[in-house]
């Protein structure tokens, strides 16, 4: 499941909601550049060093209950719509194939 929240959100609940419920929480901050985002992604998710610099590996996510909250996508919209296309795209197919997986995207 992928959900778009606006703020105010409050990053604390949301991540204890998820803990709640049994799922492991990641946050990633978004850059403001295509590069930066995937950094951020790698850095969060503890990405292995042949990552490669694209967001296929959350493709092979474990099936394990998840949540993955990802903020900072309007700096990133602002420079680079098309990046931020992309990201949203990949997260709602990993989100679709893979139901245990969820993806709060925060709208700031």
């Amino acid at each position: 499941m992928i959900r778009h929240l606006r703020p105010p959100v409050d990053v604390d609940a949301l991540v204890a909601d998820a803990v709640a419920r049994g799922r492991v929480v990641r946050l990633v901050v978004a850059g403001e550049t295509k590069a930066a985002t995937l950094e951020a992604f790698a850095d969060a998710l503890d990405f292995p060093g042949w990552f490669g610099g694209n967001l296929d590996r959350l493709a092979r996510h474990d099936d394990g209950e998840a949540e993955l909250v990802v903020g900072g996508v309007l700096a990133l919209q602002r420079d680079d719509p098309f990046a931020a296309a992309q990201l949203n795209g990949v997260l709602g197919e990993v989100a679709l194939a893979h139901p245990r997986f969820h993806v709060s995207v925060i709208e700031r």
